[in-house]
């Protein structure tokens, strides 16, 4: 029977076979078997834990065919948690110590993600959405599309979200790393463009209902508000109970989009716009003042008629995803 070696003394083996020696002149340097050196070339390192909570193994739970399945099935379909790979595996087990053989073998479930990750439920939760919506006869002249947005004086959110990767140069001062901040709120329609709501900070759900509220029941709009539909995302604050009446009182009727789904909000492009605007020529805005009268500014520079195209666009956006059967656009 193989003795069963430390996790230090595992890891020795690996690394021997690694630097390419054979099992014969691994055995004898590290003065053991070798049947030993075979068994645990191809095992899996995990940490040790009582063996009250783990009766078997961990070297006969999971295997090195164990481990390249795990790699395949990652890179054929997209988890978003190692308990939902382990039930589609069927792998035996139990939870955490699935989850220690990831983190001991740096398997990563969302290395390198471009786009959000679907899940069933989402995709059919979009395709209903867009076949409800497409059969009831919709009009994009009488949507209305909005959401908020932080928005940052010394450059774009590229730059930041850049910060927390690797490799990457940190800022030299430290306002660069925190600079000013502003939140806006803004709503989009064909032949309409609210007033922009901004404040200090980030936007919370009493916030947003203010904005809401202030930024459209006293707008003027042809046709009229009672007539139209705000489509929002589906963030938590947009639905919180204590705010959703205050809109109901004000005559606004409100939709909310699947979750996953800015693809099909046309104004994020307003607000790529509006960024290209605020951060042209590399503007960089050191005050909060100095950056509201530039977002405020970059907001109204944005002609109605691009605005009227992307509103309009709202039902192609519809169409191929009730095509592509709720995956992601191309939008």
């Amino acid at each position: 029977m193989v003795p069963r070696l430390s996790l230090s003394n595992q890891r020795k083996i690996q690394r021997e076979r690694r630097k390419g020696k054979g099992r014969n002149e691994t055995a004898r340097s590290l003065h053991v078997s070798v049947n030993t050196v075979t068994k645990y070339t191809n095992t899996l390192i995990v940490d040790e834990r009582p063996g009250w909570m783990n009766r078997k193994g961990q070297s006969q739970l999971y295997t090195g065919k164990t481990l390249k399945k795990v790699q395949i099935e990652i890179k054929n379909k997209t988890y978003c948690s190692a308990i939902q790979l382990k039930k589609a595996l069927k792998l035996p087990g139990s939870d955490r110590s699935f989850q220690r053989i990831l983190i001991a073998n740096k398997i990563g479930l969302h290395k390198h993600r471009r786009v959000p990750h679907f899940q069933p439920h989402h995709i059919q939760n979009r395709y209903n959405f867009a076949k409800e919506t497409i059969s009831k006869g919709f009009l994009p002249e009488l949507c209305l599309f909005d959401d908020e947005k932080t928005v940052r004086g010394r450059g774009p959110d590229k730059y930041y979200r850049s910060l927390r990767e690797e490799n990457t140069p940190q800022p030299e001062s430290k306002s660069r790393a925190h600079p000013n901040t502003v939140g806006i709120w803004g709503c989009v329609g064909v032949g309409f463009k609210s007033k922009l709501f901004v404040t200090d900070g980030t936007i919370d759900g009493a916030t947003y209902t203010d904005a809401v509220i202030n930024g459209l029941s006293k707008a003027k709009m042809d046709p009229p508000l009672d007539t139209r539909v705000l489509l929002s995302d589906n963030a938590g604050w947009h639905k919180k109970r204590d705010e959703m009446p205050r809109i109901e009182r004000a005559n606004i009727k409100q939709k909310f989009l699947p979750p996953l789904s800015s693809d099909l909000n046309p104004i994020e492009h307003v607000w790529a716009l509006l960024s290209s605007k605020l951060y042209e020529n590399c503007a960089i805005y050191d005050t909060v003042d100095s950056l509201r009268k530039a977002v405020i500014k970059a907001w109204n520079s944005i002609p109605q008629e691009s605005i009227d195209n992307l509103v309009l666009s709202y039902g192609d956006r519809l169409l191929e995803c009730y095509s592509r059967e709720g995956k992601m656009t191309k939008y």
